[in-house]
């Protein structure tokens, strides 16, 4: 059978071509500029998962003979103020980051993907009590939000993760409510009813599994969005407290010295989140376009 399809097909002109196994993640390479983004993605998690093995000297190491000294061999990205080391901060600052832009993110798309789902499946007064809450709080600036809720429970890493999670949830309710609401009428869900199937059954084995692409490039776009809370939040002294140190308070104390002709100490911080969060986008594209259905049969 297998030789008379293929005698078929060499005498139409055409040649078989073998199935790829995994479409999705073939697409995905295609994508030159979101490979790239993804390896920088990587080497940043990874300088920050290795961050006491590169480090040259401790972040908090204060030497006075060596303020605002520029970069050269001995201190790679210049020194702060204080003596410290740039590159050592910046290392460990990346540590920070990205843990607080990834915890925040997992708050985030806890939340939200719950109480969509809640509210795109039960609809009525469920959906109603639960889309006014998520209206309301899309209502308030974000930034306004995150600033007088950080003011009020004093700053922190723990602070700045919790408020940042639990003040950014509302886009991804209402996404995740928009995809239940039209995937609860389809076939394979009325079947499901049909044969007794519980509503929670229903929720997190059919429904769930067939929105987790959406939720997969949602949660890719908000890292780097969290990414950037976070670093405001810093920057204006109401996140990461010095002297632990994090990309966005590293810009708040090198603002001071900019004018001095410092410029390191703004710079490479500056220069970090740019390609973090470039990086993030990139990928998150490149991961929603892998995951269009629409691109599935070209």
């Amino acid at each position: 059978m297998r030789e008379s399809t293929r005698e078929t097909a060499a005498l139409s002109g055409h040649e078989l071509r073998p199935e790829r196994s995994h479409p999705i993640f073939s697409r995905f390479m295609e994508n030159k500029l979101a490979v790239a983004g993804a390896i920088v993605v990587i080497l940043f998690y990874s300088i920050a998962v290795i961050a006491p093995l590169i480090e040259r000297y401790p972040y908090t190491r204060i030497q006075p003979g060596y303020r605002d000294k520029p970069p050269s061999a001995e201190h790679w990205l210049g020194t702060d103020r204080n003596g410290r080391d740039v590159y050592a901060r910046l290392v460990y600052g990346a540590r920070i980051s990205l843990t607080v832009g990834f915890v925040a993110v997992a708050i985030i798309m806890t939340i939200g993907v719950t109480l969509g789902a809640l509210a795109g499946y039960f609809g009525h007064w469920v959906d109603s009590v639960i889309m006014r809450f998520t209206d309301i709080l899309l209502s308030i600036p974000q930034l306004l939000l995150l600033i007088s809720a950080a003011a009020l429970f004093q700053g922190g890493l723990k602070t700045t993760i919790i408020v940042i999670g639990v003040t950014s949830w509302s886009g991804a309710a209402r996404l995740v409510r928009g995809q239940f609401l039209t995937l609860k009428e389809q076939e394979y869900v009325v079947a499901a009813r049909t044969i007794g199937a519980s509503s929670w059954q229903i929720i997190w084995k059919h429904l769930f599994p067939n929105t987790l692409a959406v939720i997969i490039v949602e949660a890719t776009l908000w890292l780097s969005f969290a990414i950037i809370l976070e670093a405001s939040l810093s920057y204006l002294g109401l996140g990461v407290q010095i002297p632990t140190p994090s990309w966005g308070n590293m810009l708040q104390d090198g603002q001071r010295e900019l004018l001095a002709g410092a410029w390191w100490l703004t710079f490479f911080p500056g220069l970090a989140i740019f390609l973090v969060v470039m990086a993030f986008n990139l990928m998150g594209d490149g991961l929603r376009d892998a995951f269009d259905p629409r691109l599935r049969n070209r």
